[in-house]
């Protein structure tokens, strides 16, 4: 809800953003790549959230959807085919990475499709000693997700012309926030006082540590561009920030999504009636374009109950798109084996659903980010400015330095 906030200038009262494959039609407000195009500027747009379908960009310009988009269309046309590896990795590995390696031929479209889009040869060279060195340790393969920033950042800097840019140009990447959620409790123990690490036990630092510094290289690169081009602005936004959760009702298990078709079927629905849509684990999304059967499949799954009879899926329908979120019953309730669906039990596996061993993130958001601005053309003041301001009030101010320029930096005015 917070990008399409900084993206609109309208808070998610306003903009009805909900969920992650929610139907586009939903959408309310203008997000400010499309403002810019509307006013004759061109854009450079890759990965930002909700940003499908892609749009004409203009000249210079690009536009690589978000990673969770319907369809694999980039504009350049020639980036689809490593869009579509990217959208069918997000599927392999919705919340635990799949250490399978890819057959020869697999491997080998990868590759052409990499190189193509302009993956450097050292990062392809740094992605076979990923994956070599999973086999001595296994834990590497939690290193994977950065890749995926690692491999698109090469993509971007190809297409990003720093000498004749566009009005306004985007990259997004979670790559540093998912390590957090998952492993702040081992780059900050001292949040856990009453569970610190065993002795000797593995440590998830070092997989931050290789987090930040990827984006630590990504962002010198924009530096240095800026460097030799005055005139750009960077800004550096996280829409929010993340602090220690304690989950300590957690239990272990949780309860995985792993075969969409089987469950829809037994809400009811054939493969031919939706079209399955990426969405962040717990969740899933469909679309339904039939409203009556969407209507009895969202009852169906919304009525689902554990063998004590208390509900676990909950359902929003938005437009034709349904997001349909599975929540973990303690693990008494996940080991009796069944539930009660449409009327009749069943078990989970034949419903496509697994048990799945998890430990429980350590981190979660708060509402407060960061935003940081710079240009070579602006001299910083003695003392750096750290107003607050709404993320609703960015956009604006974003369009005001798109057509006048690096002097608009030091008029964002906190909330």
């Amino acid at each position: 809800m917070t990008w399409p906030t900084l993206h609109r200038g309208i808070n998610n009262e306003h903009h009805g953003i909900k969920n992650l494959g929610q139907d586009p039609s939903t959408f309310k407000g203008e997000p400010i790549w499309e403002e810019i195009r509307r006013r004759g500027g061109s854009i450079g747009v890759f990965g930002s959230m909700q940003s499908w379908p892609p749009m004409d960009p203009g000249p210079g310009g690009f536009f690589v959807p978000d990673t969770f988009a319907h369809d694999a269309h980039c504009i350049p046309e020639s980036l689809s085919p490593l869009q579509a590896f990217n959208l069918a990795q997000v599927r392999r590995n919705p919340r635990v990475v799949d250490r399978s390696a890819p057959n020869t031929a697999e491997g080998l479209g990868a590759l052409r499709t990499m190189r193509r889009a302009g993956v450097r040869w050292s990062t392809l060279a740094r992605l076979a000693a990923q994956v070599a060195g999973e086999r001595f340790d296994p834990l590497l393969a939690a290193r994977r997700p950065v890749f995926q920033t690692v491999l698109f950042w090469d993509v971007f800097r190809r297409q990003f012309d720093p000498a004749n840019p566009p009005a306004l140009t985007t990259f997004f990447t979670n790559h540093v926030a998912g390590v957090m959620h998952r492993y702040w409790k081992d780059v900050f123990p001292e949040d856990f006082p009453d569970a610190l690490p065993a002795p000797g036990a593995h440590s998830r630092e070092p997989l931050m540590q290789f987090a930040i510094g990827e984006l630590d290289a990504m962002l010198a690169d924009v530096l240095a561009w800026s460097r030799k081009n005055p005139d750009l602005v960077v800004v550096f936004a996280a829409s929010m920030g993340q602090a220690a959760v304690h989950r300590d009702s957690h239990e272990g298990l949780e309860l995985v999504v792993e075969d969409l078709a089987v469950l829809l079927k037994a809400a009811g629905l054939g493969r031919e009636d939706y079209k399955a849509l990426l969405a962040m684990v717990p969740q899933v999304a469909i679309e339904v374009r039939d409203a009556a059967k969407r209507a009895w499949a969202r009852d169906t799954l919304a009525g689902a109950t554990t063998a004590a009879g208390l509900p676990f899926i909950r359902v929003q329908e938005i437009g034709a798109s349904l997001s349909i979120s599975v929540h973990s019953p303690p693990n008494a309730r996940i080991e009796a084996g069944t539930f009660t669906i449409g009327g009749r039990a069943i078990a989970w596996a034949e419903a496509g659903i697994r048990m799945q061993e998890i430990e429980p993130g350590t981190a979660y958001h708060i509402p407060e980010g960061s935003f940081a601005v710079w240009s070579p053309a602006v001299r910083a003041p003695a003392s750096p400015l750290r107003a607050r301001i709404n993320a609703d009030r960015v956009k604006n101010w974003l369009l005001a330095v798109s057509a006048e320029g690096p002097s608009r930096i030091t008029s964002l005015e906190p909330a």
